[in-house]
């Protein structure tokens, strides 16, 4: 996934050296300009040999009680093991580590196989912390099957215990989602919990969808199914997100959906590979949805490429937080032959 040849890379600096620098690049009909926080990480790898002395990633971003907590993702090569580590914001700028040791490490994950990932976590009323997470079972790097897991702690810091069985499988042969669910972001609603992932059938880069789950607890999960489809390949459940291909002929992907509820209504920054660019240039945009479900989006509305990153080069896995108004974007950047965390950030209203 993060690893492209010599031939990829040196079209995509072709590309990229003659493409204009702009802060934010749109052919549809909004813009939302994110502006990024300083040119340095907010959060960077730390030396070799430390568990994450190559690539780290935002994981899980929540906001409790008006502080942010980050569970990020951290591992030497890919694929591979991947570690947790946990850190702290009061502002969601500046953060600081408790501890340089993961509070969580893939191999206390049972069914993890090579590498189990944070991606999403939720504070309960009676003050359980749960963190949601992602495998990686074999060392593909791009059709890994994959499941959906779940851990819970008092505190954030640990210890966590890791459920003995996943919450969120793949669907059967055939089906969209068969082969991998992964990247989930749950929202914790008034009614209980919704969930956002990415599933494929096969190739992550073909064939992914966005999907949803709801649950009244967290960990019984009812995939969303629409009734009214026909097709074999929704026979067992439907994504709420298909590749934009009205606008974009030639997406084949979308996936990491990063979603919040707003007071303005619900949010997804959702990332895709544009094959109209050389090199399949990774792309974020926005969707936007009234009840969660039905959303409305155009993939010409580019939120963020790589040309907005400090060093131009490729971002991968990102998370997205909302504070008073305010919506974070972490992002996981290359930096030489490293990852690092970096955050823009948009004051204002996205709206439905």
């Amino acid at each position: 996934m993060r690893n492209l040849s010599f031939r990829q890379w040196l079209i995509l600096a072709v590309v990229l050296c003659l493409l204009p620098v702009a802060s934010v690049y749109a052919e549809g009909n909004k813009t939302y300009k994110f502006e990024l926080h300083g040119t340095d990480p907010v959060i960077a790898h730390h030396t070799w040999p430390a568990w994450d002395g190559t690539y780290t990633d935002p994981g899980a971003v929540v906001v409790h009680d008006g502080k942010f907590y980050m569970f990020r993702n951290g591992f030497k090569a890919w694929p591979a093991s991947v570690q947790i580590g946990y850190a702290v914001s009061d502002d969601g700028l500046t953060w600081t580590e408790p501890s340089a040791d993961p509070v969580l490490m893939s191999a206390d994950v049972p069914f993890a196989g090579v590498a189990a990932l944070a991606s999403s976590a939720v504070v309960l009323e009676d003050g359980t912390w749960v963190l949601y997470f992602y495998t990686w079972t074999t060392k593909a790097s791009t059709t890994s099957p994959g499941v959906i897991g779940r851990a819970t702690a008092a505190h954030p810091e640990g210890p966590w215990k890791v459920d003995a069985a996943p919450v969120l499988v793949p669907g059967n042969k055939g089906t969209w989602d068969s082969r991998q669910v992964s990247a989930p972001r749950v929202v914790q609603t008034a009614t209980g919990f919704v969930m956002y992932y990415a599933g494929t059938s096969g190739d992550l880069r073909t064939t992914s969808r966005i999907g949803l789950a709801t649950s009244t607890d967290g960990i019984t999960w009812v995939k969303y199914n629409d009734p009214a489809t026909t097709d074999a390949l929704y026979a067992e459940s439907d994504p709420i997100m298909t590749p934009d291909t009205d606008h974009l002929p030639a997406l084949k992907m979308v996936h990491q959906p990063a979603v919040v509820q707003t007071p303005d209504g619900w949010v997804m920054i959702y990332r895709y590979v544009d094959t109209t660019i050389v090199g399949n240039q990774m792309v974020l945009s926005v969707a936007t949805s009234v009840d969660g479900i039905h959303w409305t989006y155009d993939s010409r509305d580019r939120l963020w490429t790589s040309l907005q990153m400090p060093t131009k080069k490729s971002f991968w896995y990102t998370a997205l937080a909302y504070n008073t108004g305010t919506y974070y974007l972490y992002i996981e950047g290359e930096n030489g032959s490293y990852t690092d965390i970096y955050v823009a950030t948009f004051a204002g209203q996205i709206k439905p």
